[in-house]
């Protein structure tokens, strides 16, 4: 298939810039004549069949995500009702200021980025690729990869930086679901009970929204203290300092990977204060955002 294919290039908007992103919704397959330097993400919202990669299978049902990437062999087969959301990306598109020349030179440069491609990457006798999730998770999953869509087919005044934005979002949420899948020791999910992997899964959902840890306690009927004592326990951080790391992960990741404006960083982070966001990142970060920016600009 043409390599065209995988790449949006700016139409009447920022006509000399392409993301190499593309996305297929509602639909029943993957294609499976990608170029080689091709990655995926496919949420399985509707149907089952029988996943393979390499020489491994497994039965995947809905609501599944897929991450595969260029030197996976796999396929969907015997399938049944099927019906997913695609990303193709070139994952060099991660990286907003430096272009490579091959896949595994922009490897190599990643350094403490690899975190956001564990998914891809890490393959072992019960991960091939695939991570079961609730319908509450692949809802968030479905919608970036919608908005991701809409910015590459509309193309406003920011719609690079804004699809690479949702894009940036969405392997956060895929991480977090990698974790929860894999019982990754990172948070030391194995120690939660279902109780906190369903708040753990409402934050990564809603961190946009205003919340309080009256808000929490509300949503989930229970106890301030004890949901917080219980909280901590699993993940070493009480509510809501777990509530800022996150919103603070998914602002530095926008300012070190895209021009979004300061501005629209903090509302896509959670924030509605300008004076709040700054005193918070400060706190994390020892600098301004616009400083912090500067570092990554520079190097």
């Amino acid at each position: 298939m043409s390599r065209s294919r995988y790449i949006t290039r700016g139409r009447e908007i920022h006509t000399d810039i392409e993301v190499r992103i593309c996305c297929d919704i509602n639909v029943d397959h993957m294609d499976s004549d990608c170029p080689s330097d091709i990655f995926k993400i496919a949420y399985i919202k509707e149907g089952h069949g029988v996943f393979r990669n390499g020489s491994s299978s497994m039965i995947v049902t809905s609501p599944t995500v897929l991450c595969l990437q260029n030197c996976d062999d796999a396929e969907i087969h015997s399938a049944a009702g099927l019906s997913m959301d695609v990303m193709y990306l070139n994952p060099t598109c991660f990286e907003r200021y430096v272009t490579f020349e091959n896949l595994d030179a922009w490897k190599d440069s990643l350094s403490h980025d690899a975190w956001f491609f564990r998914p891809f990457f890490e393959r072992n006798g019960s991960y091939i690729g695939a991570c079961a999730t609730n319908l509450y998770m692949g809802k968030r999953v479905s919608q970036l990869i919608s908005l991701t869509n809409t910015e590459l087919t509309v193309q406003g005044a920011f719609w690079p930086c804004k699809s690479r934005s949702y894009f940036i979002e969405l392997l956060l949420l895929v991480n977090s679901i990698y974790d929860e899948d894999c019982a990754n020791e990172m948070i030391h999910i194995t120690k939660a009970t279902d109780e906190i992997r369903e708040v753990l899964d409402w934050l990564h959902v809603n961190y946009l929204e205003k919340i309080t840890l009256d808000t929490i306690t509300k949503q989930f009927h229970t106890n301030k203290t004890s949901l917080n004592q219980k909280f901590k326990s699993v993940t070493g951080m009480s509510l809501i300092e777990y509530l800022n790391s996150l919103r603070m992960q998914i602002a530095c990741s926008f300012l070190r990977k895209t021009y979004l404006p300061v501005s629209e960083i903090m509302e896509r982070a959670g924030y509605r204060d300008n004076a709040h966001f700054l005193r918070t990142f400060r706190k994390y970060n020892h600098c301004t955002p616009s400083e912090y920016r500067s570092q990554y600009e520079n190097s």
